[in-house]
């Protein structure tokens, strides 16, 4: 199997843990997130999940809307559910449904048009508060504030795809 950086790996000398380990530490020197999608589909899920969580971490969740990593928001959500963590996927879901990534970034698609209405922003073009208080108050909903164990998932799902290859 190739790794992220192209070079050869085998794979079965991991575990789900220890795979998702090596991903951490060389997912930010060696790529671009561009490059995802040439990778196996559960290195994308593992990637994905690591980098929402890395950037909630370090910054909270309007920082991953207005940042480049708030684009991959759909993909996020499909590495959640497929780990089976659909109370996080549907609460991601909702938080962009209130304020697009793209929008809060003043990304339009290729028309010029928008995809949504923009009804989270004031007259001022600040985000409305009620569209904060809600979006902190499910942030607050996320595994990293009520300690369910989305790793012990992560790794279940990528330890049965290294079985299965």
């Amino acid at each position: 199997m190739q790794w992220i950086d192209g070079s050869d790996i085998d794979i079965h000398q991991y575990t789900g843990e220890t795979i998702c380990e090596k991903l951490s530490l060389e997912m930010w020197g060696c790529c671009k997130m561009e490059q995802w999608s040439s990778w196996a589909d559960f290195i994308q899920v593992a990637y994905f999940i690591i980098a929402f969580d890395t950037e909630l971490n370090m910054e909270g969740i309007f920082t991953f809307l207005e940042n480049s990593i708030g684009h991959y928001a759909p993909q996020i959500i499909q590495a959640f559910r497929a780990i089976s963590d659909d109370n996080d996927a549907d609460i991601l879901e909702e938080i962009c449904a209130l304020c697009p990534p793209d929008i809060m970034r003043g990304e339009f698609l290729e028309n010029g048009h928008q995809e949504y209405e923009i009804n989270c922003f004031d007259d001022d073009h600040e985000l409305k508060e009620e569209i904060i208080e809600r979006i902190e108050e499910l942030e607050r909903s996320l595994y990293l504030n009520t300690n369910f164990d989305i790793w012990k998932l992560l790794f279940g799902f990528v330890d049965k795809k290294i079985s299965a290859l």
